[in-house]
C-alpha cells in the first residue's frame, strides 16, 4: 500500500485492560495505555533531529506514570472529566504517514478584508509545502516545530518546555512525550508585523484520531505580531486534540494572539497556553468557541518584569451536550503590571460551561493593576455554568477587583421586543448577541471583529456549519492501518 495514501494506527489494544510494560499502577488505566505507546515507539517518536524535544520526553514519561491523569479532586480539573475524555482508543500517527492532499485547494479561511499570511496544520503536521504567496518580513520565521529543531537547534532548546514544565500539568507531560511536531513562530527584535499570520489548523481522518500538536512562539524586544488559529475538524470522526504553546514577548513587544474554534460534537479539544511576559511587553489572547464537542482552554501568564500587561478574552457560545471550560492564571511577579480579564459564556439546552480564573500577585508586586469579570447567561433549565474568579494577593499597594454574574434573559426586554412585532426566536437571538458583543468588540482587527460579529449572528440562528462547502470529503484511498 503507499504511504503517501496512509496513515497508522499504532493504538491498537483494548484501552481499558491491564497489560504488561512500562506503565505505572499510579498512573491508571487511561494514562498506562499511553505510557505503553511511548515504550514500544520510542524510537520512533525520538526521530533524528529532534533532540531539543527529546531531551524532555522521558521527564514527561515519568512525570505521567507517577501522577495519571488528574480527577475531578484536582482544583483546576475540577470541571472536566480528564480520565473518560483520554479513555477511548483513539489512533495515533506515529509514522508520520501523509493524506497527500491538497489544503490549499480544498479549504478556504479567508476573511473578508483581512489580508494575511496563511500556513495550515494537517492533525499535528505543519504543511511545508503550501506556503503563503506573500513574503514575511526579513529574519520572521514561520515553520515546522520539527525543521527548526534542526535548523535552529539552540533557539529552540533555549525556550522548548521551559514554560510549559511537565511536572505541573498530565495534559502537558504527555503531549511533550508523544509530540512530533508543530508549529515554530520567530519575529526578531524590532520587527513590527504588519499582516497577521493566520493558521489553518484541519482535523482530518477515517477513524477516531489524536494528535499532540506544540506550538513555540518567540517575539524579541520591541517585536509586534497579530496570530490568528482557526480550528476545523472536517469528518465526522471523534478527535482528541492537545495542544501546548509556548509565548514568549520580549522587551517592550506586543503580541496578539487569537483562537477561533469551530468543530464539531466529536472534537475534544485540551489547549495549555504559556506565556511570559518581560519588562513593557503586551500580551493578548482572545480565546472564541462557536462550536465543539468538548474544549477545556487553561491559560497561564506570567508578568515577570515591571510595565508588563496581559489582557485575556474569551467568548463561548454551548448548546446540545457541549462542554466548555476556560481556566486561567495570571502571575503578577513584579511590580507596576496589568492584567485584564473578561470571559463571557451563553449557554443553551444541556450544555456545560466553566470559567475558573485566579489571579495572584505576588509579595513585592506593588501598584499592581488588575480586573477580572466572568458573565454568563443562561438559557435553559437544563444547561450548566460554574464559575470561579479568584484573587490571591500578597502585596498592599493594589488595584485588584473580580466578579461574576450568572443570569438568564430578560423577561422585561423579550417582552419589550415583542410588543414591536419581533418574532419570539428572534428577540432571543438578539439579546444573546448582543451579550456576546462585548468580548468581540475588544479585537483590534476590524476585519476580523466584523467577521466574527457575523460569524456569531449565523450561530445563534443555527446557521453555522463546519464549512462543508469548503471541503472535500477524504478520497476512499486513505485508509488507516491497524
Amino acid at each position: 500500500m503507499n504511504n503517501e495514501n496512509t496513515i497508522s494506527q499504532t493504538h491498537t489494544a483494548p484501552p481499558l485492560k491491564g497489560r504488561a510494560g512500562g506503565g505505572s499502577a499510579c498512573a491508571g488505566a487511561a494514562a498506562t495505555q499511553y505510557l505503553d505507546i511511548f515504550d514500544s515507539n520510542r524510537a520512533l517518536l525520538c526521530a533524528d533531529g529532534l533532540e531539543p524535544m527529546n531531551a524532555h520526553r522521558d521527564a514527561a514519561r515519568e512525570a505521567l506514570a507517577h501522577g495519571g491523569f488528574p480527577s475531578k479532586k484536582v482544583e483546576r480539573y475540577r470541571y472536566t472529566d480528564v480520565e473518560a475524555a483520554f479513555a477511548p482508543n483513539y489512533g495515533v500517527n506515529l509514522s508520520r504517514l501523509k493524506f497527500g492532499i491538497n489544503a490549499r485547494d480544498l479549504f478556504r479561511c479567508n476573511v473578508p478584508g483581512l489580508s494575511t499570511s496563511m500556513y495550515f496544520m494537517e492533525n499535528d503536521r505543519f504543511r511545508s509545502d503550501l506556503q503563503p504567496r506573500t513574503q514575511l518580513p526579513e529574519g520572521v520565521l514561520v515553520m515546522s516545530l520539527a525543521d527548526a529543531c534542526t535548523t535552529y537547534r539552540e533557539l529552540v532548546e533555549q525556550h522548548y518546555a521551559q514554560l510549559a514544565i511537565v511536572g505541573d500539568d498530565a495534559i502537558v507531560a504527555l503531549n511533550t512525550m508523544l509530540c512530533q511536531n508543530g508549529l515554530f513562530i520567530y519575529v526578531p527584535a524590532g520587527v513590527q508585523m504588519v499582516k497577521p499570520v493566520q493558521v489553518i489548523n484541519v482535523l482530518r481522518s477515517t477513524v477516531p484520531l489524536m494528535m499532540n500538536r506544540r506550538v513555540l512562539i518567540i517575539a524579541e524586544a520591541g517585536a509586534k505580531a497579530q496570530l490568528l488559529f482557526c480550528d476545523h475538524a472536517q469528518d465526522d470522526i471523534d478527535f482528541l486534540a492537545t495542544q501546548v504553546t509556548e509565548v514568549y514577548v520580549g522587551v517592550g513587544a506586543q503580541v496578539e494572539i487569537y483562537e477561533l474554534e469551530e468543530t464539531h460534537a466529536k472534537s475534544h479539544r485540551f489547549a495549555h497556553l504559556q506565556g511570559d511576559v518581560a519588562e513593557g511587553g503586551t500580551l493578548s489572547h482572545y480565546a472564541v468557541t462557536l462550536t465543539c464537542g468538548e474544549t477545556r482552554n487553561q491559560t497561564d501568564v506570567r508578568l515577570s518584569a515591571p510595565h508588563a500587561t496581559a489582557n485575556l478574552y474569551g467568548c463561548a457560545i454551548a448548546d446540545a451536550q457541549q462542554h466548555i471550560e476556560n481556566n486561567t492564571l495570571i502571575v503578577h511577579h513584579a511590580s507596576e503590571c496589568e492584567s485584564k480579564e473578561l470571559y463571557k459564556y451563553v449557554v443553551d439546552d444541556q450544555s456545560v460551561g466553566a470559567f475558573a480564573g485566579r489571579i495572584l500577585v505576588e509579595k513585592g508586586a506593588q501598584q499592581t493593576v488588575s480586573n477580572e469579570t466572568n458573565a454568563n447567561l443562561v438559557c435553559t433549565r437544563e444547561a450548566r455554568m460554574y464559575t470561579q474568579p479568584m484573587l490571591e494577593i500578597y502585596a498592599d499597594d493594589v488595584q485588584c477587583s473580580h466578579g461574576s454574574t450568572v443570569g438568564q434573559l430578560n423577561d422585561d426586554a423579550l417582552f419589550y421586543m415583542r410588543q414591536r412585532g419581533i418574532s419570539e426566536d428572534d428577540a432571543r437571538r438578539l439579546l444573546k448577541q448582543a451579550f456576546a458583543t462585548e468580548v468581540i468588540n475588544h479585537i483590534t482587527l476590524e476585519a476580523l471583529r466584523d467577521r466574527l460579529h457575523h460569524l456569531v449572528d449565523k450561530r445563534f440562528r443555527g446557521e453555522l456549519g463546519n464549512c462543508q462547502h469548503c471541503i472535500a470529503p477524504l478520497p476512499t484511498s486513505h485508509k488507516i492501518v491497524k
